[in-house]
Order: structure tokens, then C-alpha cells, then sequence
């Protein structure tokens, strides 16, 4: 399966190595990350970490997410880190700014690292609640808003809101991820996790079309959430350039994805897939 293109991975999480080193210490005062990370097997990987992989899977491009630290001070460290570890690795990796909805620090945070040189938000999202939830949506539009006046894209995190559970799968509603997009039409959206399944309702009539005109959705952890056919139905759906490939590293690799792309998507559908979107969308 060549690719002649480059690879870029559209959605990839790093750590500073004062939450590596000292995991157990932040357990305790973030739920939120207890809930993700309180498993000593749940990885953290550094910068350095994730340009390793980046090489051994010949990946020339990552865009790249940090944690939503409900507290500001961890919020601030964390994406000064990202920020600094594209400065250290020039070209090869686009830092995003995360931050908690919730947390009322995360607007002020945001403006800051955008400021700073991050090229959008992400990955954001709530764990705990809907996305129809009005503490949720408080906190969410406003960001949601920020990105769309500094035209910048946000990475949300979404999930399938059926099938088994596992740590991080929020009570997420297709309804209530619809009608958060609905209310913010110039925000640009990359829905993480194939958007839980949102793109199925493309196949509905022209309000669908039209309210997700500006999304996209990567593959971050697709091997474990869906049928290999589940593809086919995204490109009758979507079409091909609007499927971002995204790990979700250090959580899987690029050879996990092309192994289950191989048999569905044909080769001269991958070289968009596993790059040229992610390119037009995170540099428009």
C-alpha cells in the first residue's frame, strides 16, 4: 500500500514529563484524568516519545493535543510544553491548546496559547456529561466561538453513544453533539472518533448536509470502535475528503489503521486520508 504523499496524524496526545514522572500525584485532584490514566498500562508519552514513533513510521506531520486540566495552573503548563515541543521540532509538529470547558480559567487559557502560536483547540470535550448539557454548553460556545473569530479549527472529542464502555466514553448524545454544531456555524470541527457515528446522518436531508458543511472526522481509535465497513459507508456518505487519519497515539499506531483500511479503502483513496486533508484543513 504505497503512499507517495506525506503522512500527517491528525490527532496525537504528548505529556510534559512532570505528569509522566509524577502521574500519581495529579490522580487524585483531576478526575477526569484518574478516570484515563489511574491504569499504569494507559501510556504517556513525551515530544521526544511521540518524534520516535513519528520515524519509525516514516509520519511527517502530527497535529498534537495535550490534556483538559480542569485546574488552569496544569492547563498552562501542559500547553507550554506543546507549544515549546513544536519550537524544538519545527515542522513536524502542530501544537494545539487544551483546556477543560469547565473549568472557569479555560476561555483566558485559550486566548493565551492562541496567541502563543496554537493552531486550534483540542482535543475538547466533556466526559462526564452531554454535550446538550447546559454547564457544558456554557463553556463549550464560547470556545467553539473563539476558534471561529481567530479561524482557527477545534478538535472535539466525541464518542459512539452505544456499544460496550471504557474508560473516557462519555454520556454523549448524537442530538446533543448536533445541536452544540448547529449553534456554531462558522466554528470549523474535526469530530474525533468518526464523530461518534454522526456521519451516518448525512444521509438525511439538506439541514444535515448543510449543519456539518464545516466538519470533518478523524480515525483516532476507530480499530477499537468499528467494523472495517464502517469506511465504506463514511465515503458513500462523507466522501474521502473529510476522513483525517488520527491515531490517537500513543494509544495505536499507524500500522494498526492500515491494516484495517487495506481491504476497504482503495489506494488512490488513502493518500487524502492519511494526509492531504489533514494538510488543507489544519493549515486553511
Amino acid at each position: 500500500m504505497p503512499v507517495v504523499s506525506p503522512i500527517v496524524d491528525a490527532h496525537v496526545h504528548i505529556f510534559a514529563p512532570e505528569f509522566i514522572q509524577h502521574r500519581e500525584k495529579h490522580l487524585a485532584a483531576e478526575p477526569i484524568f484518574r478516570l484515563l490514566y489511574a491504569d499504569p498500562k494507559a501510556r504517556l508519552a513525551s515530544a521526544e516519545d511521540l518524534i520516535e514513533a513519528m520515524d519509525q513510521d516514516g509520519i511527517a506531520q502530527a497535529v498534537v493535543c495535550g490534556f483538559p486540566w480542569h485546574d488552569p495552573g496544569r492547563a498552562r503548563t501542559h500547553n507550554a510544553y506543546i507549544l515549546a515541543a513544536a519550537q524544538q521540532f519545527p515542522n513536524r509538529l502542530l501544537p494545539l491548546a487544551t483546556v477543560d470547558p469547565l473549568s472557569p480559567g479555560a476561555r483566558a487559557e485559550a486566548e493565551l496559547a492562541l496567541s502563543q502560536g496554537a493552531l486550534g483547540l483540542g482535543e475538547i470535550g466533556a466526559y462526564s456529561a452531554d454535550l446538550a448539557d447546559p454547564a457544558v454548553r456554557a463553556g463549550l460556545i464560547p470556545l467553539a466561538q473563539l476558534c471561529a473569530e481567530a479561524n482557527r479549527p477545534l478538535l472535539l472529542h466525541c464518542n459512539e453513544p452505544v456499544g460496550h464502555h471504557y474508560p473516557g466514553k462519555s454520556p454523549m448524545t448524537i442530538a446533543g453533539l448536533y445541536q452544540l454544531i448547529k449553534d456554531c456555524p462558522r466554528t470549523r470541527f474535526q469530530l474525533a472518533h468518526l464523530g461518534g457515528g454522526l456521519f451516518f446522518y448525512l444521509s438525511l436531508k439538506k439541514e444535515v448536509t448543510q449543519v456539518l458543511k464545516n466538519c470533518v472526522f478523524d480515525t483516532a481509535a476507530a480499530p477499537y470502535l468499528y467494523q472495517p465497513t464502517m469506511f465504506q459507508s463514511f465515503l458513500q456518505l462523507a466522501g474521502k475528503h473529510r476522513l483525517l487519519f488520527g491515531s490517537d497515539f500513543p494509544l495505536l499506531r499507524l500500522r494498526r489503521y492500515l491494516s484495517m483500511l487495506k481491504d476497504i479503502i482503495p489506494t488512490a483513496e488513502l493518500e487524502p486520508i492519511l494526509g492531504q486533508n489533514a494538510q488543507r484543513f489544519w493549515s486553511a
